[in-house]
């Protein structure tokens, strides 16, 4: 049996389906205030009998911050996929994110070795590599070697991996990805989903910068090849290439058909954003639209180098373009 964290978010919905679809039933994991719809519109926007397919999950209430629950969830079961995950780059959601994302993985690496499973798969990010030289092409080997974060987010997928390769050291087998910006169908508008909707709302401006982007279907597709053909203990960058936001901005608009964005914004201009939306944000107790971080890696100009996982395993990654107009079919407004 495999075990599935973070099934009811994006990433998660999707590994699920590529799991039952590769193997059959799969135990996945849900909080008690969680449903299930999300994960099942993401087995809909696959073409093969998404109902038959769907049924192949036996869910299971649990959280990844109760270690009792998961001891439980995972009695036979053989391997963890790990992609349950907090991401916010809004200040006030920083300690619950570094404790969800921390403390969760060091539970899952502790029950696996509790229970006897010895292989983990983790979806961990980019983020989580070593702050990124612009003049210096980023690889796998550019890992805790500098303990500065550019954002809280960062600093907990960096703590959550020395969590897993820990694991490792412990007697585990793991494989970790680390995927760059993951777009595809029915990616959330809270997340880099609300790029597409500030694009077909007729957004007119990019920003100047340059980094990775990825399908989340390469993203599960390279995880289960991985562990299917036994790769441990060794992490692959995940990114189809390397896009300037204007590229991308404008592919996208073109996609939905609707107003492209023809005028570069600068990072003064960014950076004046990020300080009064933080202001509005706190007189009317909401989120901010921008923050300090996206304003930052909007402006930073990073490529990623995907030469390990093509050559670990001859991987193909779906063409950017592809990928932008299979998210705009299945888009969903926030």
């Amino acid at each position: 049996m495999i075990f599935v964290t973070g099934g009811t978010g994006f990433v998660g919905a999707h590994l699920l389906r590529h799991l039952v679809s590769r193997h059959g039933k799969v135990r996945a994991l849900k909080r008690a205030n969680s449903n299930t719809e999300y994960t099942k519109r993401v087995f809909q926007s696959y073409p093969d009998d998404p109902p038959r397919l769907f049924a192949q999950v036996e869910w299971v209430e649990g959280d990844v911050l109760d270690y009792e629950s998961l001891v439980n969830a995972t009695h036979q079961v053989e391997a963890i996929y790990h992609a349950a995950a907090q991401v916010s780059f809004e200040p006030s959601q920083k300690r619950s994110m570094l404790e969800t994302n921390i403390r969760g993985t060091a539970n899952v690496v502790n029950v696996a070795r509790e229970n006897g499973i010895g292989r983990i798969a983790y979806i961990s990010s980019v983020a989580a590599l070593d702050p990124p030289k612009e003049d210096r092409v980023v690889d796998e080997l550019q890992f805790g070697n500098n303990p500065t974060r550019y954002s809280a987010y960062a600093e907990s997928k960096f703590q959550s991996e020395l969590e897993i390769w820990r694991g490792v050291e412990e007697g585990l087998k793991a494989v970790v990805v680390n995927p760059s910006i993951i777009m595809g169908p029915l990616v959330p508008v809270d997340g880099p989903g609300g790029i597409f909707q500030a694009i077909r709302k007729g957004m007119g401006f990019y920003p100047t910068g340059v980094t990775g982007f990825v399908d989340v279907r390469d993203v599960c597709r390279a995880l289960l090849e991985l562990m299917d053909r036994g790769i441990y203990n060794e992490r692959f960058i995940l990114s189809q290439d390397n896009h300037s936001y204007r590229h991308i901005f404008q592919t996208i608009a073109r996609t939905f058909n609707t107003r492209v964005p023809g005028k570069k914004i600068p990072p003064f201009a960014t950076a004046l954003a990020w300080r009064l939306e933080w202001a509005r944000s706190k007189v009317l107790n909401n989120k901010p639209k921008i923050t300090r971080e996206i304003h930052e890696s909007a402006h930073r100009q990073v490529h990623f180098s995907n030469e390990k996982i093509r050559n670990a395993i001859d991987f193909q990654f779906i063409p950017i373009e592809q990928s932008i107009q299979d998210t705009v079919e299945y888009f969903e407004e926030g």
